[in-house]
C-alpha cells in the first residue's frame, strides 16, 4: 500500500501492535495472523490488519475511511482563533524584539553600463560592480556556473537592465571568530521588474505534522498558511520507529520522499488557492527537530539513537531547491535553523526567538507539547533543555477519536450537572477532539468524579454513569457525543487507555520540566513566564491543565499560549537578519540535559502518572480546589 502511495495510519511502524492499519479484504485469498486488535464483528467482515496480511492472490481490499490519514484529505487552510493573526503576531514580534527587515532572499534591480572600446569591462564583472554598489560592504561570490553561460545573452536581451536573485550565506554564522559579514550568493540572472512577485516558504516539520506560511517577500505580509500530517507517519508515530526504519533497505529514502511529498502537496496547495506560479517563491526556511532535518536533506540519522547520541550536524548551509526536491523556483535555496542535539532541534531554537526567552533575565520556560516533548528553561544568561517524548496525544494521534487542531475538533469541554457542554472549532458539527480537549476531558472526568486519579472510570458515578459503556474490544469508555450529532456519523469517545496516554504524555512533560527546575536548583516560583507552543490552535484552558498535572501550580498569569513557536521562529529568520544571528547564538548557548541520565527523573516519574500527582505538596492551590 505504501509502495503504491496509499497511506494509512501505522502508528507502530507495521509492528502490529497499533491496530491503526485496519482494511477490509472484499475478494482474494490472504492470510493473516490473529490480533486482538481485530474485534469478532471485524473479523466477520474480513477486517484485518494490513502490516499482518499477505495476498496470496491477487486482491481488492476497501480502505475504512477513518483510518486514512488526514493528509489524504484537502489541506484545510488552519484555523486560528487568536486575538493576533499570524500577520499581526509577526509584525508585534519584529517590533517589541527591535528586528531589522532584511530577507535571506534579495532581489535587486540593476541598470548595467554598457561596455566600450575604451572601457571593455567583462560581463560578469560590470553586473557585480552594479551589484557591489547596491550590496554595498558585502562580499559577493557566484557557485553556479550555468550563470555564465547564457550571462551574456540574457543581459543584451535585457538591454543592460536586470534583476538579481542573491541568496545570504549562512556560514558566516557558523564560527564565532569569523569577520566574514554580508555575504551574498549570486543565485538567478532575471528581467529587471519593479514590482516583482517575490516570496519565501517558512516551513515548521514536526513529526506528526507539517505547517507551511507563504509571506511576501516584497512586503512581508503572511498571505496564507496551511498544514498537513507528516506523512511518514505511516512508518511510525515517532522518531525512533522513524529512525529505525531508515536503516531498512530504501528506508532513507522512503522516508525522504514522504516528506518530500508532504511538503510539496502543501505548496501545490497554496500556489493554486492564492494563484501563485512555483517560480516565483525563492526560498524555504525549515525548523525542524533533528531527525526530521537528517532525514528531509537525505543525512543518515542512525547515530541519534545510539549513546551518546551524536547528530551528523548541527549548523547546516544552504542547498538548492532543485539538489533537495521542494517545488519552487529550481533556483531559490533552502535553508535550516540551527539545530542544539540528537533531541533538540531548530524547532526549538526556532522557538527560543519567537518567544524571545534569550533576551530577558527573567527566568522563563518554552514547552513544547509536540511529539517529542522538549522544554528549554533559562533567561540570557543560560538556556538548559531536555526532552522527554510525551508521544503525538495531543496531536490526537493515538487517541481513538483524536484530531488536529481544525474545523470540527472539540476544543473545550465541561461537564455540569450531568450535562456535557462543549466548544467545536469553526463552530460545526464535532469531528473528533483536539488537543486542548484532549486537556481538558481527563481534567472535567476527575473533577466530576467519573475517573479516580489514575484514570479509571466510576462507574457507578450517579449523574454520568449513562454515558459509560463497554467496547467491543472489552474496554470502557465514555461517549462524549454520540453519532447522531457529529458530523461523520460516528460516535466520540474517550478510553480508558486513551486516557492512560494522556497521562503518559502530561506526566513526561511535568516531570521533565521538574526535574529541569530541581536540577538548577530552581523551584517552580523562581519561573515568571511560560510559553506553551503546541497545536492546540489558540485554546488551553490553563486551570484544567493545571488540574490534570500537565503544568506547575503557579499564577495563571505566568502563562502564555504561544501557539506554533516553530513557524513563528522560521518567520522571523527568514525576513530578518538580526534574528538569523540570534538563532545561532541560541544554539551554541543551549545546553542539552539527558534526563534518562538522572536518577531523580526515572525514580519519580511514576509519580507523575496521577491526576493530578501522588505528592500534592506540588500542586497546593489544586488540591485545595479539589
Amino acid at each position: 500500500l505504501i509502495e503504491n502511495g496509499i497511506n494509512i495510519y501505522a502508528d507502530c511502524g507495521g509492528q502490529g501492535v497499533c491496530g491503526k492499519c485496519k482494511v477490509k479484504v472484499i475478494s482474494g485469498e490472504f492470510t493473516t495472523e490473529e490480533s486482538y486488535l481485530i474485534s469478532s464483528e471485524e473479523k466477520k467482515n474480513n477486517i484485518v490488519l494490513a502490516c499482518e496480511t499477505f495476498p496470496k492472490t491477487d486482491i481488492i481490499i476497501e480502505l475504512i475511511k477513518e483510518l486514512q490519514v488526514g493528509y489524504i484529505q484537502t489541506i484545510k487552510e488552519n484555523v486560528s482563533l487568536c486575538l493576533q493573526s499570524e500577520q499581526e503576531k509577526l509584525e508585534f514580534l519584529l517590533k517589541k524584539q527591535n528586528l531589522d527587515l532584511n530577507p535571506i532572499i534579495k532581489f535587486i534591480n540593476l541598470k548595467l553600463q554598457k561596455p566600450t572600446l575604451e572601457k571593455p569591462i567583462s560581463d560578469f564583472e560590470n553586473l557585480l560592480s552594479c551589484l557591489s554598489d547596491k550590496l554595498k560592504e558585502s562580499r559577493i561570490f557566484l557557485n553556479n556556473f550555468e550563470i555564465l553561460q547564457n550571462l551574456s545573452i540574457q543581459i543584451r536581451d535585457y538591454n543592460w537592465k536586470c534583476g538579481v536573485l542573491v541568496g545570504e550565506d549562512i556560514t558566516e554564522n557558523f564560527d564565532t571568530k569569523s569577520t566574514r559579514q554580508n555575504n551574498y550568493e549570486i543565485l538567478q540572472v532575471l528581467p529587471y521588474k519593479e514590482n516583482k512577485e517575490f516570496y519565501g516558504i517558512a516551513l515548521d516539520i514536526g513529526t506528526t505534522t507539517v505547517s507551511a506560511s507563504l509571506i511576501n517577500l516584497n512586503d512581508f505580509e503572511t498571505i496564507i498558511t496551511k498544514s498537513a500530517f507528516n506523512q511518514q507517519i505511516v512508518y511510525g508515530e515517532d522518531v525512533i520507529t522513524r529512525i529505525i526504519y531508515s536503516e531498512k533497505e530504501d528506508g532513507l529514502r522512503n522516508l525522504n520522499q514522504k516528506i518530500i511529498n508532504t511538503i510539496n502537496q502543501i505548496i501545490d496547495s497554496i500556489c493554486f488557492e492564492k494563484g501563485i506560479l512555483f517560480k516565483d517563491i525563492h526560498t524555504a526556511v525549515v525548523a525542524g527537530n533533528t531527525t526530521m532535518i537528517h532525514i528531509l536533506f537525505n543525512i543518515a540519522p542512525k547515530y541519534i539513537r545510539i549513546e551518546p547520541y551524536i547528530p551528523t550536524i548541527t549548523f547546516l548551509p544552504s542547498l538548492n531547491a532543485k539538489q533537495v526536491g521542494f517545488n519552487i523556483n529550481p533556483y531559490g535555496k533552502i535553508y535550516s535553523l540551527p539545530l542544539v542535539s540528537s533531541y533538540i532541534g531548530g524547532d526549538i531554537v526556532s522557538g527560543i526567538i519567537a518567544t524571545g526567552i534569550d533576551l530577558t533575565s527573567d527566568i522563563s520556560v518554552l514547552l513544547d507539547l509536540g511529539t517529542n516533548g522538549e522544554i528549554v528553561l533559562g533567561n540570557n544568561d543560560f538556556l538548559v533543555s531536555a526532552a522527554c517524548s510525551c508521544g503525538p496525544a495531543f496531536e490526537g494521534v493515538g487517541i481513538t477519536s483524536g484530531m488536529r487542531a481544525t474545523i470540527g475538533a472539540i476544543e473545550d469541554i465541561e461537564f455540569k450537572d450531568g450535562e456535557i457542554n462543549y466548544k467545536v472549532i469553526g463552530n460545526t458539527k464535532p469531528v473528533g477532539i483536539c488537543g486542548s480537549g484532549l486537556i481538558d476531558i481527563p481534567a472535567e472526568l476527575f473533577k466530576a468524579r467519573i475517573i479516580d486519579r489514575s484514570g479509571k472510570f466510576i462507574r457507578d458515578n450517579k449523574l454520568y454513569s449513562k454515558y459509560i459503556r463497554e467496547n467491543e474490544n472489552g474496554e470502557f469508555e465514555f461517549v462524549i457525543v454520540k453519532k447522531e450529532f457529529t458530523a461523520n456519523n460516528k460516535d466520540i469517545v474517550i478510553t480508558e487507555s486513551d486516557i492512560q496516554n494522556i497521562l503518559r504524555s502530561k506526566g513526561a512533560i511535568f516531570h521533565g520540566l521538574h526535574t529541569l527546575v530541581k536540577y538548577l536548583n530552581l523551584n517552580f516560583e523562581d519561573i515568571k513566564k511560560v510559553n506553551i507552543a503546541g497545536g492546540f490552535g489558540c485554546f488551553l484552558d490553563i486551570n484544567k491543565a493545571k488540574i490534570l498535572g500537565l503544568l506547575p501550580d503557579i499564577d495563571e498569569k505566568k502563562f502564555v499560549i504561544a501557539g506554533n513557536t516553530s513557524l513563528t521562529g522560521a518567520k522571523m529568520f527568514l525576513v530578518s537578519k538580526k534574528a538569523r544571528k540570534r538563532a545561532y547564538e541560541v544554539a551554541r548557548k543551549m545546553t542539552y540535559i539527558d534526563l534518562s541520565s538522572l536518577p531523580m527523573y526515572m525514580n519519580e516519574y511514576t509519580s507523575s502518572l496521577f491526576i493530578p500527582h501522588t505528592d500534592f505538596s506540588l500542586f497546593p492551590n489544586i488540591s485545595k480546589m479539589l
